[in-house]
């Protein structure tokens, strides 16, 4: 029986994805508007999400001071530096997501895999339709990607390089990784295309 997948985060993070591209897109349009801005965009930003902790947080009570914030770095400059620092959060919240998916498919199996989440493909991808071995291959890509950004100062290092063995030409030990925001959608892709063929 297959297990009964629950789409909702990773339709809130596509939500996430298209609404930072639009903005994004805006805002460069915009030149960011008025930068000094910056101070009463962070003010409104504060109303958004209410309560702003819904847990008796320690920090609540050392409140930050308000005071007039400026970006050090002008992002009509550092547009580049931006995107992908944003697309570098993005593909690790996937990994998270796709994990945690693929969590409640061994559960619902009563099966375990390893530790790390290239553990829990290799364990789904036992029996996948040869056809769609690609989207296996895809979720080991955006893991080792994650990897290289969280642990190894987004310069490729052997532990990473060793969950893609399939990639040619092979990424070498230092090299520096960059993605944009286009490999997002295929990993997304991937990972929908995995999960549904595995659950």
């Amino acid at each position: 029986m297959k297990a009964r997948l629950d789409w909702e985060r990773v339709n809130a993070w596509t939500c996430t994805l298209y609404t930072l591209i639009h903005s994004m897109e805006i805002a460069k349009q915009q030149r960011f508007g008025v930068i000094a801005n910056l101070g009463k965009s962070l003010k409104s930003a504060r109303t958004w999400v209410d309560p702003e902790c819904s847990y008796g947080s320690i920090l609540l009570r050392h409140p930050t001071r308000d005071r007039d914030i400026t970006f050090r770095r002008d992002p009509n400059l550092h547009f580049s530096d931006v995107a992908q620092q944003v697309t570098r959060m993005l593909v690790q919240d996937l990994v998270v997501i796709l994990d945690e998916m693929m969590s409640q498919i061994l559960a619902s199996r009563r099966e375990r895999a390893g530790d790390f989440p290239q553990s829990r493909v290799e364990k789904l991808a036992v029996g996948l339709d040869r056809r769609f071995q690609w989207s296996a291959y895809g979720c080991y890509e955006m893991i080792a990607v994650r990897n290289v950004f969280s642990h190894a100062g987004s310069s490729w290092n052997q532990r990473s390089i060793a969950i893609v063995p399939f990639l040619s030409p092979a990424p070498k030990p230092g090299e520096k990784l960059t993605i944009g925001l286009p490999m997002l959608f295929h990993y997304r892709k991937a990972m929908r295309t995995f999960l549904n063929q595995v659950a």
